[in-house]
């Protein structure tokens, strides 16, 4: 029971990391984007993470792979200690930003109105980037996340 416990006290204080991995991880799982190229074509588009990162056309598919690795080494650059909680709250916002932008950019590559979609790889983005928001929020404005977590499962165990 006590590893447990450490175990989710570790990962509550550790969201935002748990959070820039899973985003670097979910570049390489299956499609990121996928959908219609409009036009009545009989074949559908469908980008994997990886070609977004190593893509000259699209800049802010690199982006995906830079932002969460600043992520994890801003608490290790001396420099950037002063900023690193306002880093690890604002760049995930950024590349939810940028995961929307990208959407429409490769939705508009048929030139005839087509539309995308995110495929299992941005939606696992999507998680990893939450994850990172909220770890990067507790620590910008300097709240304990597991306090927060035990009050909201007392509430349900006294309800029950």
């Amino acid at each position: 029971m006590e590893n447990k416990n450490e175990f989710l006290t570790k990962s509550l204080h550790n969201l935002d990391v748990i959070g820039a991995i899973i985003m670097i991880i979910s570049l390489f799982v299956g499609n990121f984007y996928a959908g219609d190229p409009g036009g009545g074509y009989m074949y559908s588009i469908s980008y994997p993470g990886y070609k977004l990162i190593f893509n000259g056309d699209y800049l802010l598919g690199t982006l995906f792979i830079v932002v969460p690795a600043v992520i994890l080494v801003v608490g290790r650059i001396q420099g950037l200690k002063q900023y690193e909680s306002l880093l690890k709250f604002g760049l995930p916002f950024v590349t939810m930003i940028f995961l929307f932008v990208l959407k429409g950019q490769l939705a508009d590559t048929g030139n005839v109105g087509g539309a995308a979609s995110f495929a299992i790889g941005a939606w696992i983005f999507l998680v990893g980037n939450v994850l990172a928001l909220i770890g990067g929020a507790a620590s910008f404005f300097k709240f304990d996340v597991e306090e927060k977590v035990n009050e909201i499962t007392k509430g349900k165990k006294g309800s029950k």
